[in-house]
């Protein structure tokens, strides 16, 4: 039985959270309020505000959990360097993956391959708590990496988990091998000039 609009709104409900609903698009935007002091995030007006949105889509069989437009990166200088943070800030979380959009803003997200069973309401839940976390507890990192070109974690306002060891091993090898873009060009996934023996 695939999940319904209706589904998602009933736990939204009760979990006392207030949202818009766009029956027609199948999206619901929750706002979350911050103060100032709590986090470096700022939305685009300024504000400590983190919007997040939930879609049904196939039919409520996959939803998608996402932050819109969370960090304008169009025209930024030091865009490999954020690349590299939101790579390697992946590595240590569960669930959340930072997309690149093609208006040049970066989106984190969450997606959740329902199929025919029913979403509970601990998916949904713990869905909107990580986007929250990645949003409010990572921005100093991919902010600074924005600004300076240099990739500092330890700016994240709290401990991060350990990645697990094989993401830990491919980022050794990404290492050795040169660093992302080289291991991007060994992967095939760049249009750099190969690596020089």
């Amino acid at each position: 039985m695939a999940t319904t609009f209706d589904d998602i709104k009933r736990f939204l409900d009760d979990a006392g959270l207030n949202y818009d609903a766009h029956e027609e698009h199948n999206v619901i935007a929750i706002g979350f309020a911050g103060e100032p002091d709590d986090t470096t995030y700022r939305d685009a007006d300024g504000d400590p505000h983190v919007q997040i949105l939930v879609r049904l889509v196939e039919r409520g069989e996959f939803c998608v959990v996402f932050v819109p437009r969370a960090w304008n990166l169009a025209g930024c200088e030091q865009l490999a360097a954020v690349c590299e943070a939101v790579t390697r800030l992946q590595s240590k979380v569960k669930l959340v993956r930072y997309d690149l959009e093609d208006d040049g803003h970066l989106q984190p997200n969450i997606e959740i391959p329902l199929e025919k069973a029913p979403m509970c309401a601990e998916q949904l839940h713990r869905a909107i708590a990580g986007l929250l976390m990645a949003v409010r507890q990572f921005d100093p990192v991919i902010r600074h990496a924005m600004e300076t070109g240099a990739v500092e974690l330890d700016l994240a306002k709290e401990d991060m988990p350990e990645p697990p060891p094989e993401i830990t091993r491919i980022l050794e090898l990404g290492e050795s091998a040169g660093g992302l873009d080289a291991l991007e060009r060994l992967l095939g996934d760049s249009d750099a000039p190969p690596i020089e023996a």
